[in-house]
């Protein structure tokens, strides 16, 4: 074994929630957090970063507000148009649901000022969650 690995166990917490009889889940299996202060700036800012894991239904819901589609795929003119534009909006509010739901199990609440929250893919089923706000 390499002696400049570290290995550190977390204790996984499992994250329940029901919506329509389906049990959207993940796995919290890392978090940490630190100040940043970027050079030349006097600003301060906290980063919050929590890897998760979700479960086939979670993972599901996310791919189902991918858009999929492109323009292309509908027919030309303003019926085209509009369906284009109904397809990338119901992707939009599938996203939001979904977004709304990890930030909900993770006991999350967004009312600091200039807080921002990024949730994406890093590998398969594991995403990353990455909070920020200004304390200074």
């Amino acid at each position: 074994m390499n002696p400049r690995l570290r290995t550190t166990t977390l204790k996984r917490k499992r994250i329940h929630l029901m919506e329509n009889n389906k049990e959207f889940a993940f796995d919290i299996i890392a978090q940490g957090s630190y100040i940043d202060q970027p050079f030349g700036d006097d600003a301060r800012y906290i980063v919050e970063a929590t890897t998760i894991r979700l479960n086939h239904i979670a993972l599901n819901d996310w791919l189902m507000a991918q858009n999929n589609n492109c323009r292309e795929c509908y027919v030309d003119g303003e019926i085209g148009d509009r369906e284009w534009e109904e397809h990338k909006a119901e992707n939009a509010a599938r996203y939001e649901k979904w977004k709304t739901t990890i930030i909900y199990g993770l006991g999350i609440e967004l009312n600091l000022p200039g807080e921002s929250i990024s949730i994406t893919q890093a590998q398969s089923e594991v995403f990353t969650v990455v909070r920020i706000w200004k304390v200074a």
